[in-house]
């Protein structure tokens, strides 16, 4: 059995080579590559990271610790959707955002680089606020700052890894398919 080497795995980007081709060549008709469904994605992609972050707001300021349960619970299913929607951005962007340089034209390359620049000036924003809300948070429930809760955390690290494929996802205008 041999092993096919022309499917390079790129660790850093997340992507393998075959997978950024074929997406990039592919030539059939995807309601995912609309403009609008795009921002549905974001904008679902979005709620779906604020909803993540929310549990642990509750259950900081919440008295009540027998949902505790289901709390958790209900982290584990938007820790899910949230790596769905994730796969779903990736995919609705061509990959785009995660394919290195080595696949992609120069143009290509450029509006890449152009929402990188965008998604980092989005993320210190927003960084400032989950830092606010985890400072509060940790205030709320006597607890040290590096103990923020777990949904909080994802909900961060899912927005990081996400943002530069929602802001693709926004600004790409709709793909003609003729």
């Amino acid at each position: 059995m041999t092993r096919n080497r022309n499917n390079k795995f790129y660790w850093f980007e997340g992507v393998t080579r075959n997978e950024v081709i074929k997406s990039l060549n592919d030539t059939t008709p995807s309601h995912l590559r609309s403009q609008a469904t795009r921002r549905k994605l974001v904008i679902g992609a979005s709620s779906i990271l604020l909803a993540l972050a929310l549990p642990g707001l509750l259950t900081a300021y919440m008295s009540a610790t027998h949902f505790a349960w289901l709390a958790s619970y209900l982290e584990f299913a938007l820790m899910l959707s949230s790596g769905v929607a994730y796969l779903s951005l990736r995919k609705s962007v061509r990959h785009i955002s995660d394919a290195p340089n080595e696949l992609l034209d120069e143009r290509q390359v450029a509006v890449r680089d152009a929402a990188y620049t965008a998604a980092y000036r989005l993320l210190a924003s927003l960084s400032v606020i989950y830092f606010c809300v985890g400072t509060a948070i940790a205030k709320k429930s006597d607890l040290m700052l590096t103990n923020v809760p777990s949904g909080l955390m994802a909900s961060y690290l899912m927005c990081m890894a996400s943002l530069p494929a929602m802001v693709l996802a926004w600004t790409l205008p709709s793909e003609d398919h003729e």
